[in-house]
């Protein structure tokens, strides 16, 4: 008797097909997020891609280009996801997955793998050239949660895929080559420490077998130009992404006699 009034209570409340098809599709619509913090989660899965690796911030709190910010954390997911160049068009293949994602209040932090043919290969050359390194995600489901004063801001949105791209709609979102060990803390963790004064770190005329560092400067027909990303052998003017000319030609002349007397 008991039997069967706890079989009766099972089918009175067993949720109906429809809704069990309901609950997969939650389910299925994000993957599973690891807490790492208070504020923050994480989500990894074993890449399949064995090439070059990146690591850099996909999405962020800050108003973007185009007029519109997204909440991160409300982002949903599930790995693996495509890795793209500049959205490209279906039918596409991707360059790459997507392989480790952390999402918080400060924003998307990603990491990808590019796969081992020739589209990727041409675009781990315009990496290693610095010719390409923004990032930009491509969504969908969005719901708009405000619009003020022509600003959109929008929640609960589910990442489609992530796009490396020569110029992007929020600063903030940029990537570098990845290093074993390096956990990218600098993108989601920005330094609290007080900013040192401002110096010039002056490296000379540029030179094809010097390593630079973001943040040199160096002299190249006349003018001076900053080193944006690390380089060697990747002359000014030959490439807008690794150098970026900060002073005309004029006054750097001095500047290189008095590094030679030094």
């Amino acid at each position: 008797m008991e039997a069967k009034r706890i079989a009766d209570l099972e089918a009175q409340y067993a949720p109906k097909p429809d809704e069990v098809v309901d609950i997969l599709r939650q389910q299925d619509d994000d993957g599973f997020w690891c807490p790492v913090d208070h504020e923050a989660f994480e989500q990894t899965v074993q890449p399949s891609a064995t090439g070059l690796r990146i690591h850099g911030l996909a999405s962020s709190q800050s108003m973007t280009t185009k007029n519109f910010m997204s909440n991160c954390i409300d982002m949903r997911a599930v790995l693996p996801l495509p890795l793209l160049s500049e959205h490209a068009n279906k039918g596409s293949q991707p360059i790459g997955e997507i392989y480790h994602l952390r999402k918080s209040p400060r924003g998307v932090y990603m990491r990808a793998a590019l796969f081992d043919h020739i589209a990727a290969r041409y675009a781990e050359g315009l990496i290693r050239k610095g010719e390409t390194r923004c990032l930009s995600v491509g969504h969908d489901g969005q719901a708009l949660l405000a619009e003020v004063d022509g600003l959109k801001f929008y929640s609960n949105w589910k990442l489609k895929e992530i796009s490396i791209c020569r110029s992007g709609a929020n600063a903030d979102c940029y990537f570098e080559i990845h290093h074993e060990g390096d956990i990218g803390k600098k993108f989601w963790e920005p330094s609290s420490a007080p900013k040192a004064e401002p110096r010039i770190a002056y490296r000379g005329p540029w030179k094809q077998d010097e390593q630079y560092q973001p943040g040199d400067f160096a002299s190249f027909q006349g003018g001076l130009w900053h080193a944006e990303i690390e380089s060697k052998g990747v002359r000014p003017n030959d490439a807008p992404m690794v150098w970026k000319l900060s002073v005309k030609r004029g006054a750097v002349e001095k500047m290189e006699k008095r590094h030679a007397q030094a």
